[in-house]
């Protein structure tokens, strides 16, 4: 592959990425990068790596830019930018005379009340689920059970309740009684969904996803979003007709001062497959309210279905 193609492929990743020559100078930003650390209009071609960042992160990037360069070997950093934590990697690439160049690779950490308050939601699901198939087994078998078995489903029933219930208090308590959950990046949780799909051997689906760069940052948990979308891609892929493609679109709205993000999942269904109700699954519709979102569906005779994912802006 070409160094143009190589350069091109970039452009299009949601990972913020730098490439710099053997003196360390910057050659390429993608637009990922350019979104987070560069001011509007300002090129930071030619630059020395270290210089595009402030603080101890220029500090740490020089020492590892001079690591890569001078040893040729690759080197893990972890820098804070403003108010986000990286972790990522340089590494040496083949440049001009055989000398070393460098390419840097930046990954967006997760805080930890992000991780806890996602994960606290994904547990919640299963709990939920726990609780709704007990009570739909306590009713079906009702007059066809003994008292004995009657007590330990009920017993049941009531831990799950239980567990249900306490998980609540500790996501009030994560959260400080404020609806506000946290705030992540939705283009890299769409491209980790499409990469988990697409590498999944059983899914044989044509994935078309169309988003521009720089989408702003959303109110929500990272994971539960995933969670959400995945399901509703695998659920639309069960009920699409055979061998059509499914086109994942995200868009910002309000122009400049955007308010919102939308994403949508385009299919069309084969009506002998789908379901009876053209409305989102139900965990969709809730885990969207839980973010402070929503899930709505649209169809068309010519365009298919179009499942709306909306998510709020998260605030400065």
């Amino acid at each position: 592959m070409s160094g143009a193609e190589d350069i091109s492929l970039l452009a299009h990743l949601q990972t913020p990425i730098l490439v710099g020559d053997p003196d360390g100078c910057i050659v390429y930003a993608n637009p990922a990068f350019r979104g987070r650390f560069c001011r509007v209009g300002d090129d930071p071609m030619g630059q020395p790596l270290a210089m595009v960042f402030g603080g101890g992160a220029r500090e740490v990037v020089l020492g590892v830019t001079a690591e890569v360069l001078q040893r040729g070997q690759s080197a893990r950093l972890q820098i804070r930018e403003g108010e986000f934590a990286y972790t990522g990697m340089a590494s040496p690439i083949e440049a001009q005379d055989d000398r070393v160049g460098v390419i840097m690779v930046l990954l967006e950490e997760q805080t930890n009340d992000e991780y806890i308050t996602g994960l606290a939601d994904e547990i919640g699901e299963p709990i939920s689920d726990a609780v709704q198939s007990m009570q739909m087994l306590s009713l079906s078998l009702e007059d066809q059970i003994s008292e004995h078995q009657k007590r330990i489903l009920e017993r049941g029933l009531r831990s799950a309740e239980s567990a249900q219930k306490w998980l609540r208090e500790l996501q009030v308590a994560i959260r400080g009684g404020k609806a506000q959950q946290g705030r992540f990046d939705v283009s890299n949780a769409i491209m980790r969904v499409v990469d988990r799909i697409s590498n999944d051997t059983e899914t044989r689906v044509d994935f078309q996803v169309l988003m521009p760069p720089n989408l702003p940052r959303v109110a929500g948990a990272s994971v539960v979003f995933e969670r959400l979308l995945t399901g509703l891609v695998h659920q639309r892929i069960e009920e699409a007709m055979p061998d059509e493609p499914l086109t994942l679109l995200a868009r910002a709205l309000g122009g400049d001062q955007p308010r919102g993000v939308v994403v949508s999942l385009v299919d069309i269904p084969d009506s002998a497959r789908r379901s009876a109700t053209g409305f989102p699954p139900d965990v969709v519709q809730q885990g969207m309210a839980s973010m402070g979102g929503e899930a709505i569906c649209v169809e068309d005779s010519t365009a298919g279905r179009v499942t709306l994912m909306r998510l709020s802006v998260a605030s400065a």
